[in-house]
């Protein structure tokens, strides 16, 4: 804004009284402003004495604002407010600090009230001016207590950064919000390790005068008013601490008894004056406790507790306009920033992209990460800033922390005039319609009534069935009414480990109506509720999952699934509750991640571990909820086999590069480097041909390459160089594979290493040259012609593919190559028979084959074909391509559908071959997506390809 605040005031639509008061104003101080000022300040002056007021005693002041740009105005008054601290004494500076809040508050309110500027810009200068407030404060704290002896400041930096006093701005001030009249929510730490006083023995009270004086210089009234009222009860257990404590002592509470109304707390929390780089530091360690690994849908009931507590405490009631609180009251300000914070703290430690301060930038990340749609996100932020221009209103009538809309026409008529609205009447209908769209969408995220309605349908205590229960049951589609009460009757009786706390009982009864609701859906609803009990029995505890059922429908329709076609997956579910997480993002149903989505979210998450441990940790959560969540793709169908292969790829390497790259970190800090060392990490089998399923482990190999000469390593703990590398391999391994608290990532398999088991864990890349050259056998060089680097040091990688291309690539006597192939296919086939046509990769024309097919052909044809080291579906275009196989072409088509199948087995079963076992619900999964009629139909095809497949491996490796 560029021009004078004068030429952007709109005029107001009428008037409350009449124009005398600004006209005594304007007599009273010589003020001469234009027709169309007047047109704005006299309605103003006539409802606002407060503001009435402020423009006596600062006219002078506000004619030469009202001449200059606005937004000049402000950075003027931030400016000078910012420099109080060190240029005055106690009263100049209470003085000063209060004039110049009394001159935003003024200027502020005329520049929304004539639409010159939005309410976020005065909600922003507010809480900016508040953050130049505590500083200026603090700096002259800071001068009084050096001058007191007590410290040495320093001139190289501001004194309100010296005192290793931290403080931080919570609410609406953390997130730049705060309304007209707002009280400032303030936590206040101090650094131990940064405190010049520490040494003191009194330092604790030192800490706390200054607390005392600070809150003093903000909030005592005097004849020049106050600056904000302060309240500093968002502190850690406000009733039994000090004002200010320690930082040491805060994090400690905060990891032992925070709560979720304190994470909510601090949401919006920012360092906002004092030793800013300390406030930071404690922000970033406070990150886990407010972001939580793992989404926590409980948070949903304590979030209507306490709206509950809300409302009852201020006998909140009905959604009339008449006396309608604002900020408290059914569809209003509260509301919205509960709908916004609830679903943050449910979701902010899997989207780091949630983690906004202000309630506009949340609900709009919401949208941006499919949480809630736009339009939703669009339609409550208005509603958002209407409500908030309203409060700012109601408090500017008379400067009072009130949210309460007045109880007839003419207590409102100031607020419709000062929102510039034709009458009261126009005003009362648009209040009404926002409220209307609030309750709608918060309804749809708190849905209590619906509840309530639900659970009173049925009732399952007392010794005999309920009649009316039994009858719903019966028309829900159970078989056995009588039966399923039983079994649910059970379960309020704390029969097993997960409804033995009292709150686990609460959700399960909460949850029952919703439940029988989705069993019903099932084919068999009496066998469906069997299954579930029988997977409630042995679940270890039930509280989050209960709570994560009740509050999610969709997620209850995959779980009854899973049930009936995935016993895999429900295992998963009892080892890991919280493997279920990834259900919840809304992006699980609407959209299929890319590669390079599941690759951001891999570095977001990973990339905010603490330590070595925590990376350990947090790449087992992701890795087995991101294997979980492409299962239930296939499940649902959202997503194909091909997208799950890829998937299932993409993820193992990028797992495997984060814990390598710890692995190394934490590995060098103990053992130092050595010197000029290269390393690689080399993949065979499904990791290499990124082929990987649920069930797939990991086939590579490390490789290194130190300069001639070398011995070892250079730090505390020096290895020599061989030993260096197997110990480094040895903390890889341990990294993917080990059990830990979180579970196991990966098994691993290292066979593939020169010389096999027999050879060190690490191969030097001199020694894998030769071997490969010199030694290695057909199979191992079969096994060569997909590997891959997926990790590299410099250029070895390079080094690493020309070393296999010359092996692949050297002359070889095809006869002899046509009789190892064989010979090793016959020693498979004898020692590893195939169970079933459904043992796809060991039966004859199954999987093997295939691969074998394809290897064969890079040994032999790889000039010809020129795909090196590509998975067999590439080299089967290519042999159809080159017309050194056409009929290869059905090869791809056959491998594409083994690998649909096998997908489906690995996502579902825990015992794939033992087909006897299969569920009625995993035969019809099976035949869905591989779009055949029947199983049995199925199974000949399979037959008749697997068949096809041996024909043609006789035709061509002969």
């Amino acid at each position: 804004m560029s021009k004078p605040l004068m030429a952007e005031l709109k005029p107001l639509r009428f008037n409350v009284g009449s124009a005398e008061e600004f006209d005594n104003w304007q007599d009273a101080h010589g003020a001469d402003l234009s027709a169309d000022v007047k047109a704005l300040l006299a309605p103003v002056f006539a409802a606002s004495p407060f503001l009435l007021d402020c423009a006596h005693q600062e006219a002078e002041w506000l004619v030469t604002a009202l001449a200059e740009p606005f937004d000049q105005t402000i950075r003027e008054l931030l400016a000078d407010t910012d420099q109080l601290g060190q240029k005055f004494d106690e009263d100049e500076l209470s003085r000063a600090l209060r004039q110049n809040k009394r001159r935003l508050a003024l200027i502020a309110a005329l520049a929304e009230i004539g639409q010159a500027t939005r309410t976020s810009t005065t909600t922003s200068a507010l809480a900016l001016f508040a953050d130049r407030a505590l500083d200026a404060i603090l700096d002259f704290l800071a001068r009084d207590l050096a001058e007191q002896g007590k410290f040495e400041l320093s001139e190289d930096k501001r004194p309100s950064s010296q005192l290793g006093i931290c403080i931080f701005a919570l609410g609406k001030h953390g997130g730049l919000e705060l309304n007209y009249s707002s009280d400032i929510d303030i936590v206040i730490f101090f650094d131990p390790d940064r405190s010049p006083i520490i040494e003191d023995p009194r330092h604790g009270r030192i800490y706390e005068k200054i607390v005392r004086q600070l809150v003093a210089l903000m909030q005592d009234r005097d004849e020049h008013g106050y600056v904000f009222r302060t309240d500093l009860r968002l502190r850690p257990d406000p009733g039994s601490t000090p004002a200010i404590i320690s930082t040491r002592a805060a994090m400690t509470y905060y990891e032992s008894r925070g709560q979720n109304w304190e994470r909510a707390a601090w949401i919006k929390a920012r360092p906002c004056a004092g030793d800013l780089e300390a406030g930071d530091a404690f922000l970033a360690e406070l990150t886990p406790f407010i972001w939580r690994k793992h989404l926590d849908y409980a948070t949903i009931d304590d979030i209507r507790a306490i709206k509950r507590q809300i409302n009852v405490a201020k006998n909140i009631v009905g959604r009339e306009v008449y006396g309608h609180n604002v900020k408290l009251g059914f569809g209003g300000i509260r509301e919205i920033e509960f709908f916004a914070q609830t679903q943050q703290l449910i979701a902010g430690g899997r989207e780091p992209g949630l983690r906004t301060r202000s309630t506009g930038d949340t609900l709009e990340a919401l949208a941006s990460c499919n949480w809630i749609s736009k339009t939703i996100a669009d339609e409550l932020e208005e509603n958002y800033w209407f409500l908030r221009a309203v409060e700012n209103r109601v408090q500017m009538l008379r400067d009072e922390q009130t949210h309460q809309l007045g109880e007839n026409d003419q207590a409102i008529a100031p607020i419709a005039s000062l929102m510039n609205f034709e009458d009261v009447a126009a005003f009362k209908s648009a209040y009404q319609d926002c409220l209307v769209r609030v309750v709608g969408h918060y309804g749809e995220l708190f849905s209590d009534d619906g509840d309530e309605q639900l659970v009173q349908k049925l009732v399952f205590t007392g010794s005999d069935d309920d009649p009316d229960t039994w009858q719903a049951l019966s028309d829900m589609g159970f078989r056995d009414p009588s039966s399923a009460i039983t079994t649910i009757k059970k379960w309020h009786y704390a029969s097993y480990a997960a409804t033995r706390a009292d709150k686990a009982r609460q959700n399960l009864t909460a949850l029952v109506p919703h439940l029988l609701q989705s069993l019903s859906n099932a084919r068999n609803a009496d066998e469906a509720l069997n299954r579930f009990d029988i997977f409630l029995s042995k679940l270890p505890a039930g509280v989050q999952l209960f709570a994560l059922l009740r509050n999610n429908e969709r997620l209850r329709h995959l779980l009854v699934d899973f049930m009936a076609s995935a016993p895999r997956m429900t295992d998963a579910i009892l080892r890991r509750v919280h493997i279920v997480d990834g259900l919840i993002d809304p992006a699980f149903y609407d959209e299929i991640p890319t590669v390079a989505a599941l690759t951001q979210k891999a570095n977001d998450f990973l990339g905010e571990a603490r330590n070595y441990e925590d990376l350990i940790d947090r790449s087992r959560i992701f890795g087995q909820e991101q294997i979980f969540l492409t299962s239930a793709g296939l499940i649902a169908g959202t997503v194909t086999p091909e997208q799950a292969t890829e998937q299932f790829s993409a993820l193992a390497q990028n797992l495997m590069e984060w814990l390598f790259e710890g692995v190394r970190k934490e590995f060098e800090y103990k053992h130092g480097k050595v010197p000029g060392a290269q390393v690689a990490l080399l993949a065979f089998g499904k990791l290499a041909s990124a082929e990987m399923s649920a069930t797939s482990d990991l086939d590579f190999i490390l490789l290194y390459d130190a300069p001639k000469g070398t011995e070892g390593s250079e730090g505390q703990r020096p290895l020599e160089t061989p030993h260096y590398f197997t110990r480094l391999t040895q903390r890889l391994v341990a990294a993917l594979s080990a059990p830990t608290a979180e579970g196991v990532l990966y098994e691993t398999d290292m066979r593939l290493r020169p010389s096999g088991n027999a050879g060190p864990l690490a191969t030097s890349f001199a020694g894998f040259d030769r071997y490969q050259h010199e030694q290695a056998w057909t199979w191992e060089h079969m096994a060569l012609s997909r590997a891959r680097v997926v990790f590299a040091d410099g250029d070895l990688g390079d080094r690493i593919h020309t070393v296999i291309s010359d092996a692949l690539n050297a002359p070889r006597d095809k006869d002899q190559l046509v009789k190892d192939v064989w010979d090793m296919r016959g020693r498979i086939e004898k020692d590893r028979q195939a169970k079933s046509t459904w043992d796809l990769k060991l039966a004859i024309g199954g999987v093997i084959d295939l691969e074998f097919i394809a290897q064969f052909a890079q040994l032999a044809y790889g000039d010809q074909l020129d795909v090196p080291q590509a998975p067999p579906a590439r080299v089967f275009e290519r042999l159809s391509e080159t017309e050194l196989l056409p009929e290869a072409v059905e090869l791809k088509e056959i491998h594409a559908e083994y690998s649909a199948v096998l997908q489906l087995m690995s996502a579902c079963l825990n015992d794939p071959l033992k087909v006897d076992t299969w569920s009625e619900g995993f035969r019809e999964l099976l035949i869905r997506v591989t779009h055949f009629p029947s199983l049995e139909a199925l199974e000949t095809d399979l037959k008749a390809k697997q068949q096809r497949v041996r024909q043609l491996m006789e035709q061509f490796v002969a």
